[in-house]
């Protein structure tokens, strides 16, 4: 049996901006469990200060409300220089904060998650004096933003050739490129095939009613209410019999807003929630937003899928790849959704069925065990042992006045 202290000690780097990068941290840091260490940091909630530390909190209403600015500023750094410049012209405002993360739990390996947390954090780990390998999983399957690729990087995984592309135009060697897909829990590997009126019971629905599943992602984004209420409207109508279960994530004043609500057919309204496996192994057909890790999960479970909106830019790709595999149909209007959620569960309608195989088709349901034994194999690779005794940085809140101001200085 390996004991802890020899395991290799790792650093999953991530943020709160949606709920896909806590996802694919947790399942790495599963895929890992037993094999090393894991810690999992994220340098923009926990050690950056203002604003920095606004993006997580600012991320959904920014994208709920002002998409069009959003997709401005995405163009705006479609530019490998003008990325760099901002990376260099950021660093001397957060290093202190960043090499303090480090020193704190030095890491003899570290995976980032998150576009934002890439060259920054390697510049500091270099400047640290710790040569530990430097992974960066893209979760963005296939139009990631340019600010995920550094050339430095020892390894990038990607999750399709589109995406590996991108890497290769940002400057990524391509024997440093893996294709492997999206990391996703070991639990919606299991998904498929599993008795979904059983699986409704155990969620306390009605077990012989279809269940339309919709969802914002983890920070409710979208237009949940008016979606909500058209297919409730279309469902009530409609002779399938249908449930519906809403999950509004974090967004708590849209949670309100919905368990207020005089549905017409049979609604279970929830918040952020930890066991999404069992809501789509419970669920016919899930209605959301093209967000990466959603559906990567999705397709583990074989569940058909109707987009709903997406972020301008970076998840353009998702619903082009999702329409051409014929495992998800696009559309934006609420009542157009309306109708597409009647028509499709009912009972006679076979196009179900089929969506639902080409979704599963689609799965890479052993992306985390993959992307986990490639990095352990990096921290196998001869010349890159880790040194054990770190230099200790204060972080700013450890710091009289004097060193602040010194820091300040030292900094510009």
């Amino acid at each position: 049996m390996v004991t802890e202290d020899i395991l290799p000690r790792i650093a999953i780097l991530m943020a709160h901006t949606g709920g896909g990068h806590l996802s694919a941290a947790r399942s790495l840091a599963e895929a890992l469990e037993t094999r090393a260490r894991v810690t999992i940091i994220s340098l923009v909630d926990d050690y950056v200060e203002f604003p920095w530390n606004a993006m997580s909190v600012a991320y959904g209403p920014w994208v709920n409300y002002a998409p069009w600015l959003y997709h401005l500023i995405y163009r705006a750094f479609a530019s490998r220089k003008r990325v760099e410049f901002t990376y260099r012209a950021a660093y001397p405002l957060v290093r202190r904060e960043v090499s303090a993360a480090f020193a704190a739990d030095w890491p003899d390996i570290v995976v980032t998650v998150h576009p934002l947390q890439t060259q920054i954090p390697l510049r500091a780990l270099r400047e640290l004096g710790n040569p530990a390998p430097f992974v960066t999983v893209v979760t963005d399957p296939v139009t990631p933003p340019i600010a995920w690729f550094c050339p430095d990087m020892d390894l990038t995984v990607v999750a399709t050739e589109p995406a590996k592309q991108t890497a290769i135009e940002c400057g990524v060697p391509p024997d440093r490129i893996r294709v492997l897909g999206l990391p996703v829990r070991k639990a919606f590997a299991s998904i498929w095939g599993r008795a979904k009126p059983a699986a409704r019971s155990q969620l306390g629905l009605d077990p012989e009613r279809p269940l339309a599943l919709l969802t914002g992602g983890g920070a409710g984004i979208g237009k949940l209410l008016p979606l909500a209420r058209a297919i409730a409207r279309r469902l009530a109508r409609a002779t399938c019999g249908a449930q519906m279960a809403i999950i509004a994530g974090r967004n708590q004043i849209l949670q309100k807003q919905l368990q207020s609500e005089p549905w017409p057919v049979p609604v279970k309204v929830l918040g952020f929630v930890e066991d999404m496996p069992n809501w789509l192994a419970a669920a016919d057909l899930l209605i959301t937003k093209a967000g990466p890790g959603t559906l990567a999960e999705a397709t583990c479970a074989g569940i058909p899928v109707i987009i709903t909106g997406h972020i301008p830019g970076q998840e353009d790709g998702n619903v082009t790849w999702l329409e051409q595999h014929g495992a998800g149909i696009y559309a934006r209007e609420p009542e157009r959704v309306g109708q597409l959620v009647s028509d499709l569960l009912r009972p006679d309608n076979p196009l179900l069925a089929h969506m639902a195989e080409q979704s599963h088709a689609l799965a890479h349901c052993d992306a985390a065990e993959q992307i986990a034994q490639a990095v352990l194999e990096l921290a196998g690779r001869p010349g890159r042992a880790v040194t054990s005794a770190p230099v200790r940085h204060p972080t700013k809140r450890n710091l009289t006045l004097k060193e602040w101001m010194g820091g300040l200085y030292d900094n510009r």
